[in-house]
């Protein structure tokens, strides 16, 4: 998404026509890669077997990632305010940044805006994807005792009703790019604009690929564990699809607009398989290395950053004395290395300092009361409690 949002195109000194430019055209599908991760992990962690299923409680479970997701993402939104209190001045003048603003901070506080056009405002971009998860976490209590007939019956039966739900969701993924391409022909620029955010932002619209990710991981479940012949059969596909996907990049190849996103789908849901525990072991190792699991923790915060801290270090870049960032240059290749670092950098920082502490912290208090959350000791064997009650 960085790659998509900040080095394609001439401004950042790498040729359109190379296979950097490619991947970085690709970046627009990371967010598709993010809901169905998201949904496969939200299925494994809470609900991977029958019984975790039934004990989720929707209360905690809304608790724990209000906990994982809003700290960050309050943050990024309040250093964001300088910025878009200067660019809304910009475009609407005082007063009407003075009245819109308001109305638009308060839809991204509540995470409501990727719901309409107007409630976006131009504050944090990417946020809008918390928008649509928090929607996502309202529904997965529910969502999951939906799907909870993939547990019915053997794993050839819940291997073709996973089958059949992830080929309704790739349809309806293949809709929407053909959608979008009739949205860029229409005549009418505002009704194009405001149906091409739907198809690109709505929650509801992006509530299938979270579903595809849930539908992923309650399928793989039974055939790792009831089919060893089976699961092997699983990896020779998915490894020919991500084969398939590289070779894509390999070759400099661009993949047709309409089918891009279901394909994208096809290829993130045989990546997440893959690289899960049931993938090759030398993939699991290699996906265990310290340094990218580091990386991978911060990388909320790396896609939350992006934007403001590319903001602030522009500022700073062109106000040290260093060359003048140019966007209209081609010889930005230097800043945008460094940006990158200092993006990376400032990501892990706040995955040590802020996310953790404050999700420790959430977790520690109950909802709503913000009491500390009591530490049930567990309860004594009977021998231990005939120990405990003779005298010393």
């Amino acid at each position: 998404m960085v790659f998509y949002h900040f080095l394609r195109g001439a401004d950042s000194g790498f040729a359109p026509d190379t296979r950097f430019h490619l991947l970085a055209t690709y970046g627009v599908l990371g967010v598709a890669f993010f809901f169905i991760l998201s949904g496969y992990i939200l299925v494994y962690n809470y609900a991977g077997t029958q019984e975790r299923a039934q004990r989720l409680n929707p209360r905690s479970f809304w608790w724990k990632r209000f906990a994982r997701i809003y700290p960050l993402y309050l943050f990024a939104l309040l250093i964001c305010v300088p910025i878009t209190v200067m660019n809304g001045v910009q475009l609407h003048g005082a007063i009407g940044a003075a009245a819109r603003m308001p109305v638009t901070f308060l839809a991204n506080l509540f995470l409501v805006h990727a719901w309409y056009w107007h409630l976006n405002g131009e504050w944090n971009g990417p946020g809008w994807s918390l928008s649509a998860e928090a929607f996502f976490y309202l529904l997965f209590p529910f969502l999951t005792r939906k799907l909870a007939s993939i547990r019915d019956g053997g794993w050839k039966q819940a291997a073709a009703l996973s089958a059949g739900l992830l080929a309704l969701g790739v349809v309806v993924l293949a809709l929407v790019d053909w959608g979008l391409v009739q949205v860029d022909l229409h005549d009418n620029w505002r009704l194009a604009g405001y149906l091409r955010y739907f198809l690109l932002y709505n929650p509801l619209v992006n509530s299938t690929v979270f579903i595809m990710g849930m539908t992923l991981c309650l399928g793989e479940q039974r055939i790792r564990r009831e089919a060893p012949r089976a699961s092997w059969w699983l990896n020779v596909v998915c490894g020919v699809i991500v084969l398939a996907g590289l070779a894509d990049l390999a070759f400099n190849i661009p993949f047709p607009a309409v089918p891009r996103t279901a394909a994208a789908g096809i290829f993130f849901s045989a990546l997440i398989l893959l690289g899960g525990s049931g993938g090759p072991a030398w993939l699991t190792r290699l996906l265990s290395w310290s340094p990218l699991l580091l990386l991978g923790e911060a990388s909320y915060a790396v896609y939350l950053l992006h934007y403001p801290v590319f903001t602030y270090f522009t500022w700073i870049w062109n106000s040290t004395g260093l060359k003048h960032y140019d966007p209209a240059a081609q010889s930005n290749v230097p800043f945008y290395i460094t940006y990158l670092a200092v993006l990376i950098g400032v990501s892990i920082l706040s995955f040590k300092f802020l996310e953790q502490p404050a999700r420790k912290l959430i977790q520690g208090r109950q909802p709503w009361t913000w009491r500390p959350v009591e530490k049930r000791t567990p309860p004594l064997e009977s021998a231990q409690v005939a120990a405990a009650a003779q005298p010393e």
